[in-house]
């Protein structure tokens, strides 16, 4: 979704600023180690948040536990402000005249998915499978497999986009057909040629 569908989703960096601390000092307060190899985003309270193993409310009472800074509303909610990429949405509204089914595999919280569902960002897929939903965040390969299985189809029929390579790298070990996303633009190319080669491929299987 963020990154793709829609831009303006990162947020770390405004609540930070809000609080008058660095993006690193942010994450260690949440219990998150900012020089691991891993992404702090994965790690720590963040990592329960897009999980679903805490919901934000307890994730600022636990910032406010170990920093002392005392949060009103929930930052998470209020500083996030989506903004939606029209060409990405339009693009997807054609993929599904054409017949294809398009589902949505985010890594998100609970707050940010009720803003998304409140603006009705959704709206434009067949389905939407959350992490905090689902307990699983990309790019754990259970969290496909969780979506491969629910949706009953095979990695070898599934194309996936994300704008992360780490996220795509996971997904091509599955068997599944990835791509980075740049633009929709450069989506649309790729789209349109894959479908070329595939309508050869049937073209070519017909006359034999």
């Amino acid at each position: 979704m963020g990154g793709v569908v829609v831009h303006n989703a990162a947020v770390v960096g405004l609540i930070a600023s809000s609080l008058g601390i660095g993006e690193d000092d942010f994450f260690r307060g949440a219990g998150s180690d900012p020089g691991a190899a891993t992404s702090p985003y994965h790690l720590g309270d963040v990592g329960a948040l897009m999980r679903g193993e805490i919901d934000s409310h307890l994730f600022w009472e636990r910032f406010t536990g170990r920093t002392g800074v005392n949060i009103t509303g929930d930052p998470w909610y209020d500083f996030f402000d989506p903004v939606p990429d029209g060409e990405t949405m339009a693009l997807i509204s054609r993929l599904k005249v054409r017949g294809h089914r398009v589902v949505c595999g985010t890594n998100t919280m609970d707050a940010h998915y009720r803003k998304h569902q409140e603006r009705k960002d959704y709206s434009v897929f067949d389905e939407v499978y959350a992490s905090h939903a689902m307990g699983i965040i990309k790019p754990d390969e259970a969290f496909w497999r969780f979506i491969l299985k629910k949706e009953k189809v095979r990695p070898d029929e599934t194309f996936f986009i994300d704008d992360l390579e780490e996220n795509i790298l996971a997904a091509k070990k599955l068997g599944i057909t990835s791509r980075l996303f740049t633009s929709a633009e450069n989506l649309t190319r790729c789209l349109e040629s894959r479908r070329s080669t595939v309508q050869n491929e049937n073209n070519n299987s017909e006359r034999t």
